[in-house]
């Protein structure tokens, strides 16, 4: 056995949010408005939005089921970057609302449920077909090891920012 067979390749990613961190919330809300919060949430992180799947179903009792996944990638640098999944799951029937003012408006009642994720995606098909690849990409991690740790502590913090503006979102309609 030579020293290439005892050296674990570098993983291509780093979870940091396991896949299905989950928010609910169950009232009345304007879809409308949380969609495009996200949307420009993301922007102003820095994030590209990539909408992977947007599905309407609706029933016969009147609810309308969506599904909506996205998948939103931030470039770091030239090695890493960072991805958030963001899947939102609705089942929600028109209502209308009454405002402060007076006004009636219509808006959405029944349930949110989100499930997300956040990982670090790393280039690690850089050192794919090269002589000692992977003693490459080991010393490369060990020299860069402050900077992934500070990483993955700037995506976890923004994960939970989110989390917390959807949190705040979905109290402001109850």
């Amino acid at each position: 056995m030579d020293l290439t067979e005892k050296i674990t390749s570098v993983p291509a990613s780093i979870q940091i949010i396991k896949e299905g961190y989950k928010i609910k919330s169950k009232g009345v809300f304007n879809i409308e408005d949380l969609y495009l919060e996200l949307y420009l949430w993301f922007q102003h992180h820095g994030y590209a939005v990539k909408e992977l799947e947007y599905r309407i179903v609706y029933r016969p009792d009147g609810v309308k089921h969506t599904e909506v996944l996205w998948q939103n990638t931030r470039v770091v640098d030239e090695y890493t970057s960072f991805t958030i999944t963001l899947n939102l799951s609705t089942d929600l029937s028109e209502a209308e609302v009454t405002l402060e003012g007076g006004k009636k408006v219509t808006r959405q009642k029944g349930t949110l449920e989100f499930r997300s994720g956040a990982r670090i995606d790393r280039k690690v098909d850089v050192w794919e077909g090269k002589v000692l690849g992977n003693v490459q990409a080991k010393v490369y991690e060990l020299l860069i090891r402050d900077r992934l740790r500070a990483q993955k502590v700037e995506l976890y913090t923004e994960a939970h920012k989110l989390y917390d503006e959807l949190k705040a979102f979905m109290m402001l309609y109850r």
